[in-house]
Formats: C-alpha cells, sequence, structure tokens
C-alpha cells in the first residue's frame, strides 16, 4: 500500500473527526458543505481512488452521520466509517471476510465518534490528541486485504459483455490480484500505465455495448468493436507477460544464489568425516 494513500486516508479521517462533532463551524454554508468534503474525501482516501461508488458513499455518510451525530454520536461514528468503507467492503473476498470488515468499520466508527464528541469542547491540546486517536482507529479496516478497485472494473466489465472478450477480461482481473512488489520502479509504472489504458479500452468498449448506432454503419462497429477487443487481449498478454518474466527472474536469482546450500552442504560432509573418525577410533 503506498505510503502517500495513508497519508490521505489518516489526514482526511482526522478532518472527519474534527469537523463533524460539536457545532457547525463556519456559519450555515460552510457548516453544511465542510462535513460533506472531508467524509467523501475519507471515503475516496480508503478506496484507493476516485470512482461513483466512493463520492456516492462518502456524500450520504456526510449527510446521515451529520444528523444521527447531534442524536448519538456513537451511531453517527458508525455510519460515516461504516459507510465510507462501504465502496472497499465490496471488494474484499470471500463474504465471510466482507462481513468481517463491515463490522470492524461500524465498530471502530462507533468507539472514534464517542471519543471525538467526548472531547469536542476539550482544550486544544487534548481535542487534537483525541482527533488523532480516532484518526489512527479508524484505519484499521483499511488495512485487511481487499481487492484492487480495476478488479471489479474488469468483472463487471466481464459480466455485461461476455465472450469472447470475458475471458481476457477475468484473467486481466485474477492478474490484477497478483503480488507487485517483486517489479521494479521501472516496470512497476509501465505496468501502472497499461493499465490505465487499458481501463479507458474497456470503458470505451462498454460505451460501444451500450449504445446502439444507425443499422447501415453495423460493419463499421464491428469492426471497431473487434479491434478494441483486440487491443484488450493485447494488454491482458502483455501485462501477463510482464509479471510472469518479473516471477521467473527472481526465481532465477534465488536459485544462482546457492550460497546457503553449499553451507550445509559442507557442513553436512565435515559432520561425515568426523562421524567416520570416531567410528573408526572405537574400533582400535
Amino acid at each position: 500500500m503506498h505510503p502517500a494513500l495513508i497519508l490521505a486516508a489518516l489526514a482526511s479521517a482526522g478532518g472527519v473527526f474534527t469537523v463533524l462533532p460539536g457545532q457547525p463551524r463556519g456559519g450555515p454554508l460552510l457548516g453544511t458543505l465542510l462535513p460533506i468534503l472531508v467524509t467523501v474525501a475519507f471515503a475516496v482516501a480508503v478506496s484507493g481512488r476516485p470512482n461513483a461508488v466512493a463520492l456516492m458513499a462518502g456524500a450520504v455518510a456526510a449527510l446521515v452521520g451529520s444528523v444521527a451525530w447531534a442524536v448519538i454520536p456513537e451511531l453517527g461514528g458508525a455510519l460515516v466509517v461504516g459507510l465510507a468503507y462501504a465502496e472497499r467492503s465490496l471488494r474484499v473476498r470471500p463474504l465471510r471476510l466482507r462481513l468481517v470488515h463491515v463490522g470492524l468499520a461500524v465498530a471502530v466508527g462507533a468507539g472514534a465518534g464517542a471519543l471525538a464528541e467526548a472531547y469536542a469542547s476539550a482544550p486544544l491540546l487534548y481535542r487534537s490528541v483525541a482527533v488523532v486517536m480516532c484518526a489512527v482507529v479508524s484505519l484499521v479496516p483499511f488495512f485487511m486485504e481487499a481487492d484492487a478497485p480495476g478488479v471489479r472494473v474488469l468483472e463487471d466489465a466481464a459480466k455485461q459483455l461476455g465472450p469472447p472478450i470475458a475471458a481476457a477480461l477475468l484473467d486481466g482481473a485474477e492478474l490484477l490480484r497478483c503480488d507487485t512488489s517483486l517489479l521494479d520502479r521501472e516496470t512497476a509504472s509501465n505496468v501502472r500505465k497499461s493499465w490505465r489504458s487499458l481501463e479507458k479500452l474497456v470503458e470505451a468498449r462498454l460505451a460501444m455495448a451500450g449504445g446502439g448506432g444507425p443499422t447501415r454503419r453495423g460493419e463499421t462497429a464491428a469492426m471497431v468493436t473487434a479491434m478494441v477487443d483486440r487491443q484488450i487481449t493485447e494488454h491482458i498478454a502483455s501485462l501477463t507477460r510482464a509479471y510472469a518474466a518479473v516471477t521467473t527472474m527472481g526465481a532465477a536469482e534465488v536459485g544462482i544464489d546457492d550460497t546457503a546450500l553449499r553451507d550445509v552442504h559442507a557442513r553436512g560432509e565435515a559432520l561425515d568425516e568426523q562421524s567416520r573418525a570416531i567410528v573408526e577410533v572405537g574400533r582400535r
């Protein structure tokens, strides 16, 4: 997980637990907009990138959570944090862990809401410490493993488009679940660019599938569709080769670095020599 993403989530969570507790700040307009802005920022940060589900969940969390917070702070905190994590919860697998993720988000939200409200009128130093604690606690569900945002994009596209392109899209979704820590910086940068290009191609393909055109353009549309499908398949094949090459190189490096094996072998031979010497002495 990128450190910048963690810092963004931490900062936005701090904004949530600074703005929502206590009375509205900055007048009616700012007092209404500010909770929405910080909550949407928190939802987008824990989602990993801007998307429609995270934006909608953040806005709903701010509106519903603000109302509930005024009555029961624990309920307000649970709603704000739970809804902010809604998009990420959808990407947690299997279902058992998804339910754990939802429950954890609601629980830490309730606890953080109670703590933030308890120190809402405290001196600045104490309140600042409470806000930091709330922000840190609210990030606990963030560290549960979830699929990358692009996985849902590719899986949903595979369901909508169907065969034959569905198989390539599902292969791409599985590839996104692979560990990218073995990739060097340059390769990782190229891979990220390729994934972005692939998502644009998938969006274009979905737009073509969803929009109808005049009958006389049917042949042209079919040619363009085939071209886009071919580009999608080639992108996924190239990404697969890149991941496979890095994995193979890592395995080769481990195989070449057999110092430990040679040390164990030498130690074993030395012990064999000592054992034979002891046996010979015993016979004499």
